[in-house]
């Protein structure tokens, strides 16, 4: 039985041809990116999990380097809300 994923990427058996161009993707391609999808949500962290620790460089607020770094695993227990973005 084939694993269902709780996001949008069905077996490509159940797209038709029409979907997959709609796409831009060929079926083997297709199939190639469902199935290291379904390998990357083996090691993701489940809801009620607690997140993996990090730390990251910390910036000013006008983007600046501020020469600081945050470590999530400094802030247990407490409520943290973290803000990301890309400047690509």
């Amino acid at each position: 039985m084939e694993e269902k994923l709780e996001i949008s990427y069905v077996p490509a058996d159940e797209l038709s041809d029409e979907d997959l161009t709609a796409r831009n993707i060929s079926r083997e391609d297709y199939i190639a990116m469902r199935a290291a999808r379904i390998e990357r949500e083996k090691s993701a962290p489940r809801v009620g999990e607690p997140a993996p620790d990090f730390e990251i460089e910390q910036l000013t607020e006008d983007g600046k380097r501020s020469g600081g770094t945050f470590r999530l695993s400094s802030t247990r227990g407490r409520p943290v809300a973290l803000i990301l973005g890309s400047y690509t």
